[in-house]
């Protein structure tokens, strides 16, 4: 299995060359045909249907593989994975996985938290939506291909559970790369100041909301009592030697939090002004799944 692999040094050039406003508008219509994408998935999720096949997601036919198969909503089988992936990148089948989760549970479905993936990995992430957890995982070496060995060619590793049971194991398959995936991670890798490879809004996780400013997540979050509906903790220390808190004060800020959906970390700045310091900490909810890890026997 041979691709063509991009020349970076001659996209450096390219991209170099280009003026600002070809750049912006080069982004600006990518970003466009991203969006207009992701609203037609999202109506025909409305609909229980497929915007790739516009079937069902309870229909299968083998003739006509698709990425909903692993939705489990029909009799999807693990051997027909590679019908799957014979027809759909890694970039399209993860893209599609994210935005599903998405629907159910933005950005806290998906756990891509660079803190949680190991440094040998170019990418280690799992994805939840309802029972179902999907785990891509890619090494240096997968990225390079096992040099004299059958998986020779670049290339990554799934794993699939479905109520914290086996489905699909990472050792079960070595799942090539496409030619369009090759391209776009050989650039991200290699002109990561140029080039980014991006689910977009859509397909976001929790590592792009744990970059979102950590004032602005005090200040615009909405509190829930559902943990599985956190996509934040929020830890807040308030700090008042000079004005002592009293019960009264906290009573009224926790009864405002429920009657409000406001945060009992916002709310604090309103009930205690004169306190000699109010920090929060802003982290990943404890609800968001965990990283499933691929072990040195798993390895291959």
């Amino acid at each position: 299995m041979s691709h063509r692999r991009v020349n970076v040094e001659a996209f450096r050039t390219l991209i170099e060359g280009m003026t600002q406003d070809d750049l912006r508008k080069q982004n600006q219509d990518d970003t466009a045909r991203s969006e207009a994408e992701h609203q037609h998935f999202v109506d025909a999720y409305a609909r229980d249907e497929c915007y790739l096949c516009a079937k069902p997601f309870k229909t299968i036919s083998k003739s006509d593989p698709c990425i909903h198969w692993l939705l489990r909503q029909c009799k999807f089988k693990k051997k027909s994975f590679a019908l799957v992936y014979s027809r759909f990148g890694y970039i399209q089948i993860a893209a599609f996985l994210r935005w599903v989760a998405n629907q159910e549970r933005f950005l806290s479905g998906i756990n891509d938290l660079d803190e949680d993936r190991s440094d040998r990995k170019i990418f280690e992430y799992t994805i939840k939506w309802r029972n179902i957890e999907w785990t891509f995982n890619c090494s240096a070496n997968d990225y390079l291909g096992h040099t004299g060995m059958a998986s020779s060619h670049p290339h990554y590793h799934f794993q699939m559970r479905i109520d914290g049971r086996p489905f699909i194991d990472f050792g079960d398959f070595h799942v090539p790369f496409s030619e369009p995936d090759l391209f776009q991670l050989d650039l991200s890798l290699s002109l990561p100041d140029h080039f980014h490879q991006s689910f977009g809004v859509g397909g976001a996780g929790m590592q792009s909301a744990v970059e979102i400013d950590p004032q602005l997540v005090v200040d615009h979050s909405s509190f829930t009592e559902n943990d599985e509906e956190a996509t934040y903790r929020l830890q807040t220390v308030i700090i008042a030697e000079k004005d002592p808190i009293s019960g009264e004060q906290l009573k009224a800020m926790y009864e405002e939090s429920k009657r409000t959906g406001r945060t009992l970390a916002h709310l604090a700045r309103k009930y205690f002004k004169n306190a000699d310091a109010i920090n929060t900490v802003v982290s990943a909810a404890d609800t968001i799944p965990d990283i499933a890890k691929r072990t040195e026997r798993e390895r291959s």
